[in-house]
């Protein structure tokens, strides 16, 4: 069905342009500069449209292009003998005779018969016009947008408006890059407005657009989507979300949300939920999560507290605390998931077991100033520079604004709101030896003629010494032992370093939280030793809860994919090409 509609809507773009080009020869008086050779009875400007540039993957392959076509236009006033004509273009384009007649007879004005003729049947048509056996048929030259993909990253990709204008995704963000820039051509017209053979007086060409390559791969692109849609239908989740990162490059391999298909009588901001809470993962394709999508993040916050604690020395790896069952502050119960006996606990171990109270007494121990700033050093709450539609930094109160209990909540992933690629962005800083990259999502340009203008690198900067990333990815190798909270994100043979979120999620409209409603969430890099990739995986309302269950083993899942594809041993060493290297397509990006 999705095929179906995006084809309709590709060719709406077609008639609306090709009727469009149609008023502009009855409407455009002569152009200025020819003046002196035009009447307005006789001659007039006709607008030419650009042919779209394309979007291509990192292999090359398009993710958006455009097929050159011609539209068959008709003007029912000129046909005065509808239904031999109606025969005969039925016969030439392949439709039903019932269909053409329905356009040759329309009142009013112009008419679309066919929007994308192959141009081997539009010249046919176009000569029997000329020749005086089609009266009243006008053939135009026109691009079709197409998706050779498919929906594959519809919400990165977007698509385009029936005025050839982009709505959302990168088709948005690029377009004045991917336009171009229409031409024109002064014809000679009949006193009806239909063009006369030979009858061009001047023409100045559009100008093609530009095409972008991108740095999503298309293969692991499909594995990753395959993935979220297998784990939305396992777990009855509203949605899932994933980025596939290198973290030493900042370019994304991989971007995708999916939600579940929308059932009947439910809301569309929270299924049957009321309506004062936060929308789930949306069904609106133009919505690019991992970007948009500002959730609380639960524990996978917990590592502005553990970076800070280290950097000041106020724990070590080898440290321990003892951890009681709860603490109150201000009122207010902090606990761990299970109930427990006062322990003491290594650092591995509060990571390991995700130990609330282990952390909190950290962090209490360290203030709110030194939570903040460390959580900002890592990109939470800050733009990630990606500059892409909709995106958002998120929300991060600064101490002024923290309550009494702040220094339990957040230090936690509460009463803060980030969205799954900063959440990657600052594990990427602990993978890459505390040096935090921008995220990079298109690698350059290519022009029509093939000419390659590369982005310019990813800004970057220490965020923290690369002993303390050292000791950090240390730690988080534990998080996916047998008696962690994320076993199901191992993959045998290689050392896999992450952190798991599991949290609740409030009220949109008033304070408190949704009983039983939870974000699942498990953010990795692998190996863990020397780290080649990295990934985010966020399910929104699963059924279990918890991140270790549901976002783990699908990070498991994605990551075999993503080593297999690129040839990383359990070492780091990548054995294959494909990651190193962007393949800047020459073609541009119309076919025929």
């Amino acid at each position: 069905m999705a095929r179906h509609v995006r084809i309709v809507g590709a060719v709406t773009v077609v008639a609306l342009g090709a009727i469009a080009a149609q008023l502009v020869r009855l409407t455009v008086g002569p152009a200025p500069r020819y003046g002196q050779l035009a009447t307005s009875e006789s001659e007039t400007r006709v607008v030419l449209s650009a042919p779209r540039g394309a979007i291509f993957a990192r292999n090359g392959v398009a993710f958006a292009t455009s097929i050159e076509r011609d539209a068959i236009i008709a003007d029912p006033l000129q046909i005065h003998d509808v239904a031999p004509e109606a025969e005969r273009l039925a016969r030439l384009l392949g439709l039903s005779v019932a269909s053409v007649t329905s356009a040759l007879e329309v009142h009013g004005g112009y008419s679309v018969v066919d929007p994308d003729a192959l141009l081997s049947v539009g010249g046919r048509i176009e000569q029997l016009a000329l020749d005086g056996a089609l009266p009243g048929i006008t053939v135009t030259p026109t691009t079709l947008p197409v998706y050779p993909l498919g929906d594959l990253a519809e919400p990165v990709i977007g698509r385009v408006s029936p005025a050839g204008v982009g709505t959302f995704g990168l088709e948005y963000a690029y377009q004045r890059v991917l336009a171009g820039a229409p031409g024109w051509a002064l014809e000679r017209v009949t006193a009806q407005g239909a063009p006369v053979p030979g009858g061009l007086v001047a023409e100045h060409p559009p100008r093609p657009g530009t095409s972008i390559e991108l740095t999503i791969d298309p293969v692991l692109q499909s594995d990753v989507e395959n993935a979220l849609a297998s784990e939305i239908e396992t777990t009855r989740a509203l949605g899932a979300t994933a980025v596939v990162m290198d973290p030493h490059t900042g370019q994304i391999l991989a971007m995708a949300s999916l939600a579940a298909p929308a059932l009947p009588g439910t809301s569309s901001v929270g299924g049957s939920q009321p309506v004062d809470v936060p929308r789930a993962l949306p069904t609106e394709s133009w919505l690019n999560d991992p970007v948009a999508y500002a959730y609380e993040p639960g524990s996978v916050a917990k590592i502005a507290t553990f970076a800070a604690a280290l950097e000041r020395g106020i724990i070590t790896p080898t440290s321990t605390e003892t951890v009681p069952n709860q603490l109150v502050i201000d009122g207010s119960v902090f606990h761990d998931a299970e109930s427990h006996p006062t322990e003491v606990l290594s650092m591995s171990q509060i990571l390991a077991q995700s130990s609330n109270v282990g952390t909190i007494e950290l962090a209490e121990r360290l203030g709110p100033t030194a939570i903040y700033d460390s959580f900002r050093r890592l990109g939470w709450g800050v733009d990630p520079g990606l500059a892409f539609p909709g995106a958002t930094a998120g929300y991060l109160k600064p101490p002024s604004e923290w309550s009494p209990t702040a220094i339990g909540s957040t230090p936690i992933g509460q009463d803060q709101l980030v969205t799954p690629l900063e959440i990657l962005d600052s594990y990427n800083a602990v993978a890459n030896g505390g040096v935090l990259v921008n995220p990079t999502l298109v690698a350059g340009t290519v022009g029509t003629d093939g000419t390659v203008h590369l982005a310019p690198a990813a800004p970057r900067h220490r965020v923290m010494p690369a002993a303390i990333a050292s000791e950090l990815l240390g730690l988080f190798s534990h998080v996916t032992g047998s008696n962690a909270t994320a076993p199901d994100a191992a993959i045998p043979g290689y050392l896999v370093a992450g952190k798991t979120g599991t949290s609740q999620k409030p009220y949109h409209a008033r304070g408190g939280y949704q009983p039983g409603a939870y974000w699942g969430t498990f953010v990795g890099m692998v190996p863990a030793q020397h780290p080649v990739l990295s990934a985010i995986v966020m399910v929104d309302q699963p059924v279990p809860i918890y991140g270790g269950m549901t976002a783990a083993p699908v990070f498991s899942q994605i990551m075999r994919a993503a080593l297999a594809r690129y040839g990383v041993t359990p070492e780091g060493q990548v054995t294959s090409t494909l990651l190193s290297s962007v393949d800047m397509h020459p073609g541009a990006g119309v076919q025929g």
